[in-house]
């Protein structure tokens, strides 16, 4: 039987969160993978995409040559949370919470690109912009159910 990755998010979020958690999934600073085929050509173009690429990320997951971290966003009935998280054998294991929003203040943008689908948060109250992206390739919808909560905001 196939693992539940979905499901497994999600219950990775709910250890972190006293409210029921709707949808989970995981998501990295955009540009991931631009920055890995250019670091594959010159390591030091690609350490400053890297370094543009978490800034723009706003602290959400964070690409390095040697440690990589990735957001695991939660989303409850009235609020999305954000944690930096890691590869941990084949689980996910939380390394700090980052952030927590109310749902009605943020506005999200999505859009399929050829590997992953963008993902741009607004937080409306604070100006905050963090802009992430999901692999698509190989992870089975592994992040549909996150799609589907932030497309409410879209």
């Amino acid at each position: 039987m196939a693992k539940d990755w979905a499901e497994e998010m999600r219950a990775t979020a709910q250890e972190q969160v006293a409210e029921p958690v709707l949808a989970a999934g995981i998501l990295q600073p955009a540009g991931t993978w631009g920055s890995f085929g250019v670091g594959k050509v010159s390591g030091l173009a690609g350490t400053i995409m890297r370094m543009s690429n978490n800034k723009k990320a706003g602290g959400l997951g964070k690409q390095g040559v040697f440690k990589f971290r990735q957001a695991l966003i939660a989303v409850t009935a009235d609020k999305i949370y954000a944690f930096n998280s890691k590869p941990s054998g084949r689980k996910w294991k939380v390394t700090d919470q980052v952030g927590v929003w109310d749902r009605k203040d943020l506005r999200v943008a999505m859009a399929d690109k050829k590997l992953t689908k963008a993902v741009t948060i607004e937080i409306a109250s604070t100006g905050e912009r963090f802009e992430l992206e999901a692999t698509t390739v190989g992870t089975q919808g592994v992040n549909d159910p996150l799609f589907a909560e932030l497309a409410k905001h879209a």
